[in-house]
């Protein structure tokens, strides 16, 4: 079989495609695709992978691709940290955060959006926290056609989003503009950079440009190929200030609210009504919703919470509901539940989070005295700032 002769005798090659600076016009890294020899069946990218997917060998073919590029990058004095791209699959990205040898390479790793729906998101998201803390950097490609990837988009928290000119082009004009505002809200809250792929002239940039890419790749830049003789000056993917959880599991939705928010008093059945008014717009938003919800104490994950989170994740992007004793709780795997030490200041709050491409809201409310399941009295704080929203998310995240 030949992808059994390419991986036995270390044939595979590396073709790189430089990677635009838009303001200085200016390569700042390479994207990597690995191929087999020129002349033979699996010569192209595409046909690589296609045998590699059709023999269950994708994992493996995604680490000698990325080994040939780092060898090929050194030999040409390219060494820079997050100065590659490299495409690799879920399964991938777990076996590499387990590899410290690997690891101590940092790149920039893209992320099909379309793998996410199949994906075990939470077991991602760990192996990408693990890889993030070695330096490394999350592109996120696919976004523009799958709304799935899109919802996901704060969980993630790519430091690269990838927007494929090729791809957008046929959609309708309405559809078009959702996503470039979905995106551009999002890269606005958390200073994440955009990749226009797919640059093929003067008009593609225009309109990369329009979209918001800082970044772009194509034809009009230059073809994959090898790298040249005299490689430029890079300074590589910078990573986005949101992007790693480090130090956040010390944080709460309220702490982050309440150091830019006037909290007010409240009673439990306020904070209940609110909740309710916001878990019933998340499911208005059509599967694009991430909602997250903390409920401080086992007893208060009650039947009508069940009631109430079950319908919802059935259409979300994503579902998670944490506290103390959740260790208990029986749920689907739609419903994805978090215990928290009974000392995390978290078991303290009451929150809820609801982030779409089109809406974002934090209910965060924390009890006044003495935590416990009988008292009624909070302050709380309600907002529907998207940049504070996702960072009250983010605190969430780091627990999963």
């Amino acid at each position: 079989m030949e992808l059994d002769r390419l991986l036995a005798t270390g044939l595979l090659r590396t073709s790189f495609e430089p990677i635009f600076d838009l303001d200085s016009m200016s390569v700042i890294a390479y994207g990597t695709a690995a191929q087999g020899p020129p002349g033979s069946p699996l010569d192209s990218p595409t046909a690589l992978r296609a045998a590699a997917a059709d023999s269950d060998r994708l994992v493996e073919v995604d680490n000698a691709g990325r080994i040939a590029a780092m060898k090929t990058a050194e030999r040409a004095g390219l060494s820079l940290p997050r100065s590659l791209f490299f495409h690799a699959e879920p399964e991938t990205i777990h076996a590499l955060s387990l590899d410290d040898t690997a690891r101590a390479r940092p790149m920039v790793l893209e992320i099909r959006g379309h793998n996410l729906a199949a994906a075990d998101l939470v077991a991602l998201l760990k192996s990408i926290v693990d890889i993030r803390d070695q330096g490394w950097a999350i592109a996120l490609t696919e976004v523009c056609v799958d709304d799935h990837a899109l919802a996901l988009l704060p969980i993630i928290a790519p430091d690269v989003i990838d927007v494929d000119l090729r791809l957008i082009g046929g959609l309708p004009d309405q559809h078009v503009a959702s996503i470039v505002s979905a995106i551009s809200a999002y890269a606005e809250a958390t200073g994440c950079l955009v990749l226009a792929t797919g640059v093929e002239n003067e008009g593609h940039l225009t309109t990369a440009r329009a979209l918001g890419a800082t970044l772009g790749r194509g034809s009009f830049f230059g073809n994959p190929g090898r790298l040249p003789n005299t490689l430029p000056w890079l300074s590589g993917v910078r990573p986005a200030p949101t992007g790693r959880l480090a130090g956040l599991r010390q944080d709460t939705p309220f702490s982050v609210a309440a150091e830019r928010r006037e909290t007010r008093p409240s009673h439990r059945d306020l904070l209940l009504e609110i909740s309710l008014f916001l878990e019933a717009r998340a499911a208005q938003e059509d599967g694009s919703a991430v909602i997250l919800g903390t409920f401080q104490h086992r007893v208060n994950f009650d039947e009508r919470a069940v009631e109430r989170y079950y319908p919802l994740a059935d259409t979300a992007a994503f579902v998670g509901v944490f506290g103390h004793g959740f260790d208990e709780l029986t749920l689907s795997d739609a419903v994805y539940a978090v215990e928290l030490d009974k000392e995390d200041p978290l078991v303290a709050e009451w929150n809820v989070v609801v982030i779409s491409p089109n809406f974002a809201a934090t209910l965060t409310a924390r009890q006044v005295g003495e935590p416990s399941a009988s008292n009624d009295d909070f302050e709380f704080i309600l907002t529907h700032d998207r940049r504070l929203t996702i960072e009250a998310a983010r605190t969430l995240v780091a627990r999963l």
